[in-house]
């Protein structure tokens, strides 16, 4: 229990506040005069506060704990717990389904095709980043010089983020559905030709003029890439 003081430390007119003299005008305009409080007033006191101990608490991972992911850390009612997730790779927009099944006989040639075509002109690199490209995955960020990523960039391949063009993907996804089996609808091709779309890649990863991408497409005909599908090398 708590006692109001019975001197007031200023003049006021509220009882409630110590258990002093009060001030009281008559008059709006007239002067103060000092009152005693009838009685003290008696509040409760607020519990006294008892502080809650300290606890040290350090970050800590273990090797096999490590991971790139995000952190989690749960407060429970004794103590928090950290827990570690490995951070799952986002969805790149591409076709899960070209990447994830069975390659078929059709789309390994056509892939074949190009990398030969790519390796005979010494791009070891765009043979290596054709794979990725064809299926739609995640282009590794030290696999492009940045001349070739200029050239898929001005011709439609790659947006700004060096992602898929939408355009790209949709012609991409279409023809790579035709060559896996899994689709005949050579409408969603548009007007570009299998070689013809096989030329102007390899054209854009060899970096070179699109004017050439005539003389690439006469040597994906010779390696058995057609207009509207592939047959057996020559």
């Amino acid at each position: 229990m708590g006692y109001l003081s019975r001197a007031s430390e200023f003049p006021h007119d509220n009882a409630e506040i110590s258990g002093g003299a009060i001030w009281i005008c008559d008059d709006v305009t007239g002067p103060a005069t000092p009152q005693l409080a009838p009685e003290p007033v008696v509040i409760e006191a607020q519990p006294a506060f008892e502080p809650v101990e300290s606890e040290s608490f350090v970050l800590y991972f273990d090797d096999d704990a490590c991971a790139d992911g995000p952190v989690d850390i749960e407060l429970s009612d004794t103590s928090p717990s950290v827990a570690v997730f490995a951070a799952e790779p986002e969805p790149d927009c591409a076709d899960e389904a070209a990447s994830a099944a069975t390659v078929s006989p059709a789309f390994q040639h056509f892939e074949s095709a190009l990398s030969a075509a790519l390796l005979a002109q010494g791009a070891t690199r765009a043979a290596a980043l054709l794979p990725h490209l064809l299926r739609l995955e995640s282009i590794p960020a030290d696999a492009l010089s940045k001349e070739v990523l200029l050239t898929l960039q001005s011709r439609g391949y790659l947006d700004g983020s060096a992602r898929y063009s939408s355009k790209y993907r949709a012609l991409c996804s279409a023809w790579c559905a035709v060559l896996q089996g899994s689709s005949q609808d050579f409408a969603a091709c548009g007007t570009t030709t299998l070689d013809r779309f096989g030329a102007d890649l390899l054209a854009a990863l060899l970096a070179v003029p699109a004017t050439r991408s005539d003389e690439l497409r006469r040597g994906l005909r010779k390696a058995g890439i057609a207009a509207f599908g592939v047959l057996d090398a020559a």
